[in-house]
């Protein structure tokens, strides 16, 4: 009986990556993979990763089933995208190095990254840490803290590695920021910001997510109409994702004293500047 289960839970794994498989399976596929573009979906953590994901599923001439998410320890992460099809995007959390930028000029693959105030990053960070993730690294950490202040604290400067089972320290959020700014120099790049993504259910403006969905497709090359685009604006804000907490601009300021305001302009006030934001 044991095997029996054994073997169905593998087939069962086997079947789930097939299915992932960039490999037509009716003629809106097929057509995907000869007209569409190739596509990296990169975030920077906590900045709307699945906000800009729902964007690209409602695209047409790509395929949702075919994703795959990659992070910077992917094994053969270069290969990975370098594998990337027509129709197919892969999401990431992907820092930028010249040998990733090389990769992309030279097999026509479009980049999106999604950014947002880096200070609402430390705030969703820190929720989502201590209530909403158990298995990750910092769990253990960040609940063994005294206050949320604590914690939002640690999600701003890090946290040494003497405190942390794997004893790897973890960076501030402004030496996380360093390493995803790169990107706003990469000509395969559009940088997309989530408060101009959001729309009004989070605070933002209709007319901007019109035309920050509008900018996606131009630089993917999608062309679409007025219509279509409005209604792919529609549908983009929803609430049922598992990493979804607020959505909302300038959280941040119900949750920053001033402590935790001076230790995030020692940190990260610099490149949150260059970022685009200031108060």
């Amino acid at each position: 009986m044991t095997t029996a289960i054994t073997t169905m839970s593998n087939m069962k794994a086997i079947l789930s990556t097939l299915n992932k498989l960039p490999v037509p399976c009716n003629s809106y596929e097929l057509n995907a993979l000869k007209t569409g573009p190739k596509v990296l979906v990169n975030a920077f953590p906590k900045a709307g990763t699945n906000l800009l994901l729902r964007v690209v599923s409602l695209l047409p001439t790509l395929v949702p089933r075919w994703q795959e998410h990659l992070t910077n320890n992917t094994p053969n992460l270069l290969q990975e995208v370098s594998a990337i099809r027509k129709g197919q995007y892969l999401s990431g959390h992907v820092h930028w190095s010249p040998e990733l930028s090389n990769v992309l000029n030279s097999k026509n693959i479009r980049s999106l990254l999604i950014i947002r105030d880096l200070r609402d990053i430390a705030v969703s960070n820190f929720y989502y840490i201590t209530y909403k993730s158990p298995d990750h690294r910092l769990h253990s950490y960040f609940n063994s803290l005294n206050s949320d202040e604590e914690r939002l604290m640690a999600s701003i400067v890090g946290v040494d590695g003497k405190f942390l089972e794997d004893g790897i320290r973890s960076k501030s959020i402004g030496e996380h920021a360093r390493d995803y700014a790169p990107w706003f120099n990469e000509s395969t790049c559009l940088v997309v910001r989530f408060e101009e993504l959001i729309g009004s259910g989070g605070g933002g403006s209709d007319d901007q997510q019109l035309n920050t969905v509008s900018a996606i497709t131009n630089h993917l090359g999608i062309e679409l109409s007025e219509e279509q685009i409005a209604q792919i604006a529609s549908q983009a804000f929803f609430k049922n994702s598992t990493t979804f907490r607020k959505g909302e601009i300038g959280d941040w300021r119900n949750h920053f004293n001033e402590p935790l305001y001076q230790a995030f302009n020692e940190v990260a006030g610099e490149v949150l500047v260059k970022f685009g934001y200031t108060d």
